[in-house]
């Protein structure tokens, strides 16, 4: 049996996101463990902010900085349990040698692969993704097509209230109705877009069929890990 190969985790953005994918990894992974090796950087700079890609405030040299330190610490592949910090893939992949398993694309083609061909899938997440287009680029090279709730705002209040003060009904209510507003544009398909509400247990419209970000995620660093290079 082959050793598994290690995977390098730029966390930190946030914590509670990262350590909630280790503990997936670990409970997915059973008796036969991923090795992990994790840079939990809390000061990569706002991946959100209108200031991003200026100066000091730019996250991709931050980001490049901690996938070059994973892969001297013999990190086989990488990860970033953050979605926005996927615009940076690029840059990433291109300053190492070993690949990026992207939790965009990933995510996108298994909802794709639910929705079937041409099918509306629903984005919760940050209105940032839909500012940058993030996920219409991969849905749409899957064969689907992005579609977000209509009030965005209520989105980012969530995950504001997530980060000051945890999983609170507030925060369900918000997603359950972001949901709900999905449905009645016809995507039954809805990706948890959001490290911060895949936090969340059972706060989506039960019509919808969930795929986590977080969950195909852990899938793919399980197989990469046990697959022999």
């Amino acid at each position: 049996m082959t050793e598994p190969r290690t995977v390098g985790i730029l966390g930190g953005m946030g914590p509670e996101a990262t350590m909630g994918l280790m503990d997936r990894v670990i409970a997915a992974a059973g008796d036969d463990q991923v090795p992990l090796v994790v840079d939990m950087n809390t000061k990569v700079p706002s991946r959100i902010s209108g200031d991003c890609n200026v100066g000091d405030m730019d996250p991709a040299p931050v980001l490049v900085a901690m996938a070059k330190r994973m892969q001297a610490a013999d990190a086989a592949a990488l990860v970033m349990p953050c979605n926005m910090a996927h615009q940076y893939a690029g840059q990433i992949a291109a300053a190492v040698d070993i690949p990026l398993l992207d939790m965009v694309v990933l995510t996108s083609e298994a909802a794709v692969k639910a929705a079937g061909e041409g099918g509306k899938i629903g984005i919760l997440g940050s209105p940032a993704l839909q500012e940058t287009g993030i996920f219409d680029a991969a849905v749409a090279a899957a064969g689907g097509q992005a579609v977000y709730p209509d009030d965005q705002g209520m989105l980012l209040d969530a995950i504001r209230e997530i980060k000051a003060r945890g999983v609170t009904p507030y925060v369900r209510d918000k997603l359950v109705m972001a949901s709900h507003d999905l449905l009645w544009q016809g995507a039954q398909v809805q990706l948890v877009a959001c490290t911060e509400f895949s936090l969340l247990e059972r706060a989506m419209d039960p019509g919808a069929i969930k795929i986590d970000a977080l969950d195909v995620l852990v899938e793919a660093i399980v197989a990469f890990s046990r697959n022999a290079a």
